[in-house]
């Protein structure tokens, strides 16, 4: 029986997606030597589909040898958050939220490397925003970054918190929070509030509140940031917006946990 054909289906294939989910799951890039014995294959062979997987854009080598996952890849990862369960049950919800606050709303999912934006709703005003989808969120300045690093276990959090000021110091950034005792301050902040916020700290003039919405588990399903200028989304928790904000964030969690 030839390679390429087995009990209906194509072995050649099954391989080439044995690779690749060995580069999903090491979760950090691998080099070729690395990868063939974490496959127990022939480096030789394993070439050849990493080869096949780089031209497809599910691979790519960096500049010193090693091999990650390519652009395709990640659009498969994103297109299957996107229609996860939770996240589309919370469509009418999130869209009349929308519609009762007017800014732009950001919808986040929890990655291998940190928040990733799965969704992105265009404000009614005009603002400036970067950040897209498939982005990922740092967790010191962004309130997206800064919920999930509240409601998180510590074990997962502090490794990359820990990164991320080891990068600002290196570039000579100021940051807030800027070590794990004010962190520990503003996480019991973001607690006891039920939102995280940041108020022009990645967009001048750019406001934004973070809430999560949990899942039976009590884990972070997802969250929804709200993006707004100064005046239309002033840092304020009596403000009518934000109190619709955190509204929905418990409604969708009392909705998910009784699903």
């Amino acid at each position: 029986m030839s390679e390429e054909k087995i009990q209906g289906g194509v072995q050649s294939l099954e391989v080439g997606l044995t690779v690749l989910d060995a580069l999903i799951a090491h979760q950090m890039p691998m080099m070729l030597k690395e990868l063939a014995e974490k496959l127990s294959m022939h480096p030789a062979k394993v070439h050849r589909y990493v080869v096949s997987l780089v031209r497809m854009s599910y691979a790519k080598q960096l500049d010193d040898g090693r091999y990650a996952l390519g652009d395709q890849a990640w659009r498969l990862g994103l297109s299957c958050i996107q229609r996860t369960d939770a996240i589309q049950a919370a469509q009418p919800m999130i869209y009349e939220l929308h519609r009762s606050i007017e800014c732009g709303l950001q919808i986040s999912k929890w990655s291998s490397q940190g928040p990733l934006i799965v969704q992105w709703i265009e404000p009614n005003q005009p603002v400036s925003v970067i950040t897209r989808v498939g982005s990922i969120m740092p967790l010191l300045n962004s309130a997206t970054g800064r919920a999930y690093a509240a409601f998180m276990n510590e074990s997962i959090i502090r490794p990359l918190l820990e990164q991320e000021w080891a990068l600002k110091q290196m570039q000579g950034q100021p940051v807030y929070p800027a070590n794990w005792t004010e962190f520990q301050e503003m996480k019991q902040s973001i607690v006891e509030k039920g939102a995280a916020t940041v108020s022009g700290d990645m967009l001048a003039g750019v406001n934004s509140f973070c809430v999560p919405i949990f899942n039976a588990h009590g884990e972070i399903e997802f969250c929804i940031a709200a993006l707004g200028s100064e005046w239309c989304l002033p840092i304020d928790f009596e403000n009518e917006k934000v109190k619709a904000l955190k509204e929905t964030a418990q409604a969708l969690t009392a909705y998910i946990t009784q699903r």
